[in-house]
C-alpha cells in the first residue's frame, strides 16, 4: 500500500467511515473528491498518489455501478492514475469496458497483461480496440453549479473529521473562485471577534462572520455552532487570522472542542495545512448555497407566515369560546329574568 504524503496523514482511518446513522458517505466522498481531482489537467507526483491511495481504498467499498461510473469518468482523462485506471481495467466488464475502450493511459502491455489473464469480454474489447490509440484531449474544466456546490457544502457539514479534512485540502483543486473577505480586514476587526468569542458571545461572533464573510446569518450561525469545529477554522483561514486567535476563539467558542486540548491541537494543524484559497472557496461555495437558498426560503417564509397567522387566530377562537360561552348564558339568564 502506498504511504500518503505528511500532509494526508490519517488516511489509513477514511476506510472505516460511513457507516454512522445508517449512511454509508463514501460512495459520496469518492465522487465528489474525484470530480475535484478531474478538475485540473495534470497534478503533482503527491497528489497523484494521494487520490490514487485514496481512490484505490474506496473503490473497494462501493458497488459495482459506483465503480462503472468512476471508470466512465476516468476513461477519457489523460491525467488519471495509472494503478486505478489497472484496478477498474480488470473489474467486471460492465466497470472495466470504458476504460479498456477509451483510456490513453494504458500502454500496450498493459492491455495484453490484461487480455491474457481476463479473456473473453475483455480480450474482444481490447482487440476491436484502434491501435495505437489516440490521446484525447482532456476535458474542458467547468464551473460547479449551484446544485453541485451545495451538494459539497452539506457533505461537509454531514462528514465527519477526516472526511472533512480531505476535502478541505483538495479544493485546491475545485474550479472556484475564493472569495475574498466582504471588507478590509483590520486589526480592529480581529479584536471585536476575538473579544465576543472570549465572553462566550456567541451572537456577536455569527455577526462578525456574516459582515466579514459576507455570508447569511443562518450560515454564519451554522459555522459558529458546529460541534466538531472545522468550520470556525474555515472561517479563520479565510480571514487569515492568526493562528493563536482561533486557538483561544475554539477554547472559549465551542464547547465540545473546548474540552478537548486534542482537539483543539488537531484543528490548529489543519488550520496551518489548507491553504488560504481552499478556505476561501468553501466560503464560496457557502455563498452560492446561501444564493440558491434565497427563492426557497422567501416562498416558504411566506408559506410559514400565512400558516402562523392562521394557526394563531384558530387559537385564539378556541381560547376565547369559554369566555364567549360564559357570556351567552349570562345574557341566556338575563333574558329570563
Amino acid at each position: 500500500m502506498m504511504n500518503p504524503p505528511p500532509a494526508f496523514a490519517g488516511l489509513e482511518d477514511l476506510v472505516d467511515l460511513g457507516h454512522g446513522d445508517g449512511i454509508d458517505m463514501r460512495p459520496t466522498l469518492l465522487r465528489v473528491l474525484t470530480d475535484l481531482y478531474l478538475q485540473r489537467p495534470a497534478h503533482t507526483l503527491e497528489d497523484e498518489r494521494y487520490y490514487t491511495e485514496l481512490a484505490l481504498r474506496l473503490i473497494e467499498a462501493v458497488d459495482a455501478p459506483q465503480r462503472q461510473a468512476l471508470a466512465a469518468r476516468l476513461a477519457s482523462y489523460p491525467s488519471a492514475p495509472r494503478p486505478v485506471l489497472l484496478r477498474l481495467a480488470q473489474d467486471e466488464i460492465d466497470v472495466a469496458a470504458p476504460i479498456l475502450e477509451h483510456s490513453p493511459c494504458l500502454t500496450a502491455d498493459d492491455l495484453r497483461t490484461i487480455a491474457a489473464e481476463r479473456g473473453g469480454a475483455h480480450a474482444e474489447i481490447i482487440a476491436a480496440r484502434p491501435a495505437p490509440p489516440a490521446m484525447e484531449a482532456a476535458s474542458p474544466a467547468r464551473t460547479p453549479d449551484n446544485a453541485e456546490v451545495i451538494e459539497l457544502s452539506e457533505l461537509f457539514y454531514a462528514a465527519g473529521a477526516p472526511e472533512r479534512r480531505l476535502i478541505l485540502i483538495n479544493l485546491d483543486y475545485a474550479m472556484v473562485a475564493p472569495a475574498d473577505p466582504a471588507s478590509v480586514i483590520q486589526r480592529t476587526d480581529i479584536w471585536r471577534l476575538e473579544s465576543a468569542a472570549l465572553q462566550h458571545n456567541s451572537e456577536a461572533v455569527v455577526r462578525e462572520f456574516e459582515r466579514m464573510l459576507g455570508l447569511s446569518r443562518a450560515q454564519a450561525r451554522r459555522i459558529v455552532n458546529d460541534e466538531l469545529g472545522e468550520p470556525i477554522a474555515v472561517a479563520a483561514k479565510a480571514l487569515n487570522l492568526p493562528s493563536d486567535v482561533l486557538q483561544r476563539m475554539l477554547l472559549f467558542m465551542n464547547p465540545h472542542v473546548g474540552q478537548s486540548v486534542d482537539r483543539v491541537y488537531q484543528l490548529a494543524e489543519l488550520y496551518g495545512e489548507i491553504s488560504v484559497d481552499a478556505a476561501r472557496r468553501l466560503i464560496a461555495i457557502w455563498r452560492d448555497a446561501d444564493r440558491s437558498e434565497t427563492v426557497k426560503v422567501q416562498y416558504e417564509s411566506v408559506a410559514w407566515r400565512t400558516a402562523a397567522d392562521n394557526a394563531r387566530r384558530a387559537l385564539s377562537e378556541v381560547s376565547r369560546r369559554p369566555e364567549l360561552r360564559h357570556e351567552t348564558r349570562l345574557r341566556s339568564r338575563s333574558g329570563e329574568r
